[in-house]
């Protein structure tokens, strides 16, 4: 309840920052220090409450992806008002088809590179994949459906929220593209504490790598599509070699 409270007292403060010293709207702070703040702070909390509590697969594939897919429609909606369709990066962009799969292969693989890597530091130091990473993983071929539902959600809605809407807005609010890509993709990694320590590191880089990506080439396409199948390859292809 700690944490809870922390970030109770810290949210406002950073809303009250964003309203009164960057031109986003009342509404638009008020989000993107949920996306930032208090949707981080909260997961902390839930992965402390939760800890050793045993875990439903299929029931926590739907309401993940529901929440996931629900925050990535308010992120879609605010973007158009506020940033445009071009901004979120989900607009018309002259670059051709062929390129846009390069880049979708790109971050794929590098995406898959940087878990492997991490893979390799944890067998180094001799530590486990954590529990919940475990119990997480799919075993059955009906778990295996909705993670693939869940993974879907993830690369739509993760996108949208963190890379669509938060940089792009964070870009509008102060100027630096470096700041919004750090800042959204440790907020973006500690929104995945459940993961662990090492968790959060790894999927802070996946984010930065999808930021950079974003802001590089202008268009969501690429690191959503890179995202879903990044899910996909490690919950359905890799799964036994990274947690071995």
């Amino acid at each position: 309840m700690t944490m809870v409270w922390f970030g109770m007292f810290v949210y406002p403060i950073l809303v009250s920052f964003l309203i009164l010293a960057t031109p986003l709207t009342f509404v638009d702070a008020i989000f993107l220090g949920v996306l930032l703040e208090l949707l981080p702070v909260l997961a902390v909390a839930q992965v402390q409450a939760g800890d050793g509590m045993a875990v439903n697969r299929t029931e926590i594939y739907l309401t993940s992806g529901f929440s996931i897919l629900v925050l990535g429609l308010i992120s879609l909606g605010l973007g158009l008002q506020t940033l445009g369709l071009e901004r979120l990066g989900l607009g018309p962009h002259p670059r051709d088809i062929t390129a846009e799969v390069l880049w979708t292969v790109t971050l794929v693989v590098a995406g898959i590179l940087i878990l492997l890597g991490f893979s390799l530091i944890r067998k180094r130091i001799g530590s486990l994949e954590n529990r919940i990473i475990r119990d997480l993983m799919p075993v059955t071929s009906r778990e295996k459906k909705f993670f693939v539902g869940l993974a879907l959600c993830a690369g739509f809605g993760e996108e949208v929220a963190y890379r669509g809407y938060a940089v792009s807005a964070l870009v509008m609010a102060t100027g630096s593209p470096f700041f919004a890509l750090l800042s959204t993709s440790a907020a973006f990694g500690v929104l995945h504490s459940y993961q662990g320590k090492l968790g959060v590191v790894r999927t802070s880089l996946v984010g930065l790598l999808m930021g950079v990506a974003f802001i590089h080439i202008g268009s969501l396409w690429p690191p959503m599509i890179a995202h879903a199948l990044i899910d996909l390859v490690v919950g359905l292809a890799l799964r036994d070699r990274l947690l071995s």
